[in-house]
This record gives C-alpha cells, sequence and structure tokens, in this order.
C-alpha cells in the first residue's frame, strides 16, 4: 500500500502580514513507504536549502532521510546512518550535496558554532537538521519543515511545511 497525501494550508502573521504557507501531510505504514515518500520529497528539495526535521526519538526522521538522499542519487537507503555520534554525515550527489545532521547531543550554542554549518551552506547544498527546533535559529533561517509522528508502530503522519 501506498503513502497517502492529505492537502492542508497553513495561515501564519508575521508583523501583521498575513502569508498562506502549503502544507502538505502524508500517512505511511512502513519503513519502505517512508523511504518512497522520501524519494518523491527530493525533487521538491532542491539547493540551496535548509530543513528542520522534527519528531521524536523513534518517529522515522532518519528513514526519510534514506529515501531523500535516494532520490538526489547520493546514497542510497542502506548506506545512510544516523549520525548521532558523528553528528553530520554528508552525502554528494549529482543534483547536490546533502548534509544530515543531529543536534540531539549539542546543548549550548558555542557547541553549535563548532560544528561550523555555515561553512557547509553554499548554493549547491541542503541541509537536514534533525533536532534543529532546539536553536532558534534554525527555525527562523528554515525553508522547509519536515515533521514526523509516530501513529502506531510502523505508522507515520508526516507533515511538511514550506
Amino acid at each position: 500500500m501506498a503513502y497517502h497525501e492529505r492537502p492542508t494550508t497553513n495561515h501564519r502573521s508575521y508583523t501583521g502580514f498575513s502569508t498562506r504557507m502549503p502544507t502538505r501531510e502524508f500517512t505511511t505504514h512502513s519503513a519502505e513507504e517512508t523511504i518512497v515518500l522520501g524519494r518523491s520529497l527530493a525533487a521538491a528539495l532542491t539547493p540551496p536549502k535548509l530543513v528542520v526535521l522534527r519528531g521524536e526519538l523513534g518517529a522515522g526522521k532518519t528513514t526519510l532521510v534514506k529515501g531523500i538522499a535516494e532520490g538526489f542519487h547520493a546514497a542510497s537507503a542502506e548506506n545512510v546512518t544516523s549520525p548521532t555520534f558523528t553528528l553530520v554525515h554528508e552525502y554528494r550527489g549529482s543534483q547536490g550535496n546533502l548534509y544530515h545532521i543531529d543536534l540531539y547531543r549539542v546543548d549550548t550554542q558555542r557547541e553549535l558554532e563548532t560544528l561550523g554549518l555555515d561553512d557547509l551552506r553554499d548554493d549547491k547544498s541542503v541541509l537536514l537538521i534533525e533536532w534543529g527546533e532546539k536553536f532558534p535559529r534554525f527555525e527562523r533561517e528554515r525553508d522547509v519543515e519536515i515533521t514526523l509522528t509516530r501513529l502506531a508502530e510502523n505508522d507515520r503522519q508526516i507533515r511538511v511545511i514550506a
């Protein structure tokens, strides 16, 4: 069974101006479906992009990145792993460079600065940042936010705000 999409609209207001931001919601029923969804989302993540990936531990963030990396022809799903201990994994592809970043263990602004993430940002890069919501800067600078919610053992709701 394929993943299901439910388009919605999100309204935001900044300093008195109302903007409409498209929101897309999907439901996947297996890790394989989450990878397939990641492949399809890759087309919308043309560089340069900063993407904040939100979700609890085990929500499927790295599984989604597996599909995005495949969609970028940067790595196969089996070669994409969580950067929990290395903090940054780089995948180079024909459509750009993907940087999968995990800030779960990064607690201070000083620790963040030592990663040199600004040096990774260029016209050919997509930064996929797990736990980016810990730092307000990424909330402000993000181009896309993807939230994964575990609904059941294998089911995930995935909300994409561009």
